[in-house]
């Protein structure tokens, strides 16, 4: 029997990522926050938080972070409102020095 909550929790993920994609780009004021890419999202099964993983160019990695961090209540409402999740997760961000890499790993274990 196929499990439905993993896959709902995929089509959540894509949806996160989607959006948190669309906030950074169009809705961000800081110039600096431009220059994030989102690599991949990783809820848990739960969905009471997620994992958001993102790639910089490294100079800036260190000013990122911390700008990530205090815009998750902004990019949480953002995603609430759009999602229309009973509850959205709690966003934690993540720097992934290789980017693609969660997303390599995810396509790799589904061929297995």
């Amino acid at each position: 029997m196929p499990d439905h909550s993993s896959h709902r929790v995929e089509r959540i993920n894509e949806l996160i990522l989607r959006e948190m994609v669309i906030l950074l780009k169009q809705k961000t004021k800081d110039p600096r926050l431009q220059e994030v890419s989102i690599t991949d999202v990783i809820s848990s099964p739960d969905l009471s938080s997620a994992k958001v993983f993102f790639t910089v160019p490294e100079e800036i990695r260190s000013t990122v972070e911390p700008l990530l961090e205090k815009a998750s209540g902004f990019f949480r409402s953002s995603l609430s409102r759009k999602l229309e999740l009973r509850h959205t997760p709690v966003l934690r961000f993540i720097f992934d020095p290789a980017p693609n890499t969660g997303a390599r790993i995810e396509d790799l274990l589904s061929k297995i």
